[in-house]
């Protein structure tokens, strides 16, 4: 308890630390001593976090949202998709071999964001690169060939384009 006062800030010192005695309390009943005594020192580990902590002096404006790295990937990812997305736009001005309907556009919109908000929580929940990696490339591969489906219809698919 001597780390945990130290960093924890007087206001929620009184009931973080009631909650953390109490969980203490039932888990020495239910698992016993040891295992209870490891289980309080995670959770006291995992409350380390810049919100609780003692000094606060670096979170004076927290009116404003903190965009974390996870965050600043997901706004890249979908810049990138709207940025897709505009291609056949800007094509369609200059030429008239592109006719993208707006069904086409909304369709292409939905694949490709549902593709990026799969790899955003790809990215978050996978820890293990390798499966990040397998993962990521099952998903392009996926996608591609749902793409080329729409498109042109290899598959023969009645979702097949023309």
């Amino acid at each position: 308890m001597m780390i945990f006062n130290w960093y924890c800030h007087p206001d929620f010192r009184e009931e973080i630390e009631g909650d953390l005695l109490e969980r203490f309390n039932l888990y020495s009943l239910k698992y016993g001593y040891t295992k209870a005594n490891r289980l309080f020192i995670k959770e006291v580990i995992s409350l380390f976090r810049p919100s609780i902590v003692g000094n606060i002096y670096h979170l004076t404006n927290t009116g404003t949202m903190e965009i974390t790295n996870q965050n600043k990937r997901l706004i890249t990812i979908l810049a990138t998709d709207v940025a897709i997305l505009l291609i056949p736009l800007i094509v369609m001005i200059f030429t008239n071999d592109v006719s993208w309907k707006i069904f086409d556009f909304l369709v292409a919109g939905v694949l490709l964001i549902g593709t990026a908000l799969t790899l955003e929580f790809i990215l978050r929940k996978i820890k293990t690169l390798r499966y990040r990696i397998l993962l990521g490339i099952l998903l392009f591969v996926l996608l591609f060939l749902i793409w080329v489906e729409l498109a042109v219809g290899v598959f023969g698919t009645p979702f097949a384009g023309s």
